[in-house]
């Protein structure tokens, strides 16, 4: 009993991993390879949550084995600590290029933890991170111990940095997750060492697999799964709610033009592009009081609180920002809009009509010119 008082928070720690793998394991239908490394990690941080009291337990006991048992718990918690380490940089790797044969290539970032193994092999006879006394089996700190904290700092930086030079192939909200994801160890550690019995460092990263689990590994049904702005669902229950309270509002309905003409020449990826690169923009521009949704296809609209009168400055602005885009293909894109303004009694499929029938007007006229 003493135990589970003592490591309840490591307790705790296992069983949340349990649950989360389980989840991963027989729940989830879509699988991923971040997915694959996201479990090597919670396997990982589950050796290094038992481990970690085993060294506390085994420590002054002298019955046949502790020795051995002392010996080899805390050789397996120095070993998880680089091993760890490589697999979170090889998931934000992975979030970054989304490429496995680059991973692969880079040997999952395990380069630390071939030097930590050899220098645990020397250890054995010469103590360099610690030593066990064979009488008494207690532990003891080596003179180098401190080189393993800075190896594994020197993981952390390695993936600051890789972060930092590349935060644009990922979204903000992402790059700030992986900042948590990464520093909770860091500052698990950090109180480690000023407490010994404040089991932090081990037991913060659950959190951190937890955050980009949730964020970064399910789908939110209200985003789209291509352009990452709210899908039609999304749409249809904000203006829902909008026409139940009875505020004003108006929507902009954003057609691009030659879209099918896209895709046959330039192929679906370049299409795909095209999406990505207008929803973004369109974010740009609508970034208050505003809700973009992609309808499907190449269809996108906009909901505008209030009964906003800047709707010519709107478009403008998105013209602007594609004609100045830094992708060639993205700055000759044209696209037809129409404008209507929610009026009293109207439904959402009424509301999607009158503004659809605008924007196939505006379309026609353009086509004409």
């Amino acid at each position: 009993m003493h135990y589970i008082v003592q490591f309840q928070i490591n307790i705790f720690a296992i069983v949340i991993l349990i649950v989360l793998y389980l989840i991963i394991k027989t729940k989830s239908k879509v699988k991923s390879y971040s997915k694959q490394i996201l479990k090597y990690i919670m396997i990982a941080s589950a050796v290094a949550i038992i481990m970690e009291p085993l060294t506390w337990i085994f420590d002054g006991m002298t019955f046949f084995g502790a020795y051995f048992l002392e010996y080899s718990t805390n050789f397996i918690l120095f070993m998880i600590g680089p091993i760890l380490g490589g697999l979170m940089l090889s998931y934000v790797d992975y979030h970054l290029f989304k490429d496995p044969k680059r991973i692969y290539k880079k040997r999952f970032y395990q380069g630390a933890s071939a030097v930590t193994f050899i220098i645990l092999i020397i250890n054995i006879f010469y103590p360099l991170y610690f030593q066990i006394n064979p009488e008494t089996v207690s532990f003891s700190s080596g003179d180098y111990k401190g080189l393993h904290y800075l190896v594994l700092a020197s993981l952390y930086v390695y993936m600051f940095l890789l972060l930092i030079l590349n935060r644009k192939r990922i979204r903000f909200y992402a790059l700030s997750i992986f900042l948590v994801f990464f520093m909770l160890p860091i500052i698990g550690m950090v109180v480690q060492l000023f407490e010994s019995r404040l089991y932090f460092s081990w037991t913060s990263i659950v959190l951190g697999i937890l955050v980009a689990y949730i964020f970064l590994e399910t789908s939110s049904s209200e985003e789209d799964y291509l352009t990452k702005i709210y899908n039609r669902h999304s749409y249809e229950t904000y203006v829902q709610h909008f026409i139940e309270v009875n505020k004003k509002f108006g929507v902009i309905l954003i057609d691009l033009d030659n879209f099918k003409e896209i895709n046959d020449q330039y192929g679906h990826d370049k299409g795909d592009q095209v999406l990505i690169a207008f929803a973004q923009v369109l974010k740009k521009v609508f970034h208050t009081n505003s809700l973009v949704s992609r309808l499907g296809g190449d269809e996108f609209i906009v909901v505008i609180e209030k009964s906003d009168t800047k709707v010519e400055q709107y478009i403008s602005s998105v013209e602007h920002l594609l004609k100045n885009h830094d992708v060639t293909f993205i700055n000759q894109l044209t696209f037809s809009y129409g404008y209507q303004q929610y009026l009293e009694n109207m439904t959402v499929d009424e509301l999607y009509s009158k503004v659809d029938k605008k924007m196939y007007n505006d379309k026609s006229n353009t086509s004409i010119i």
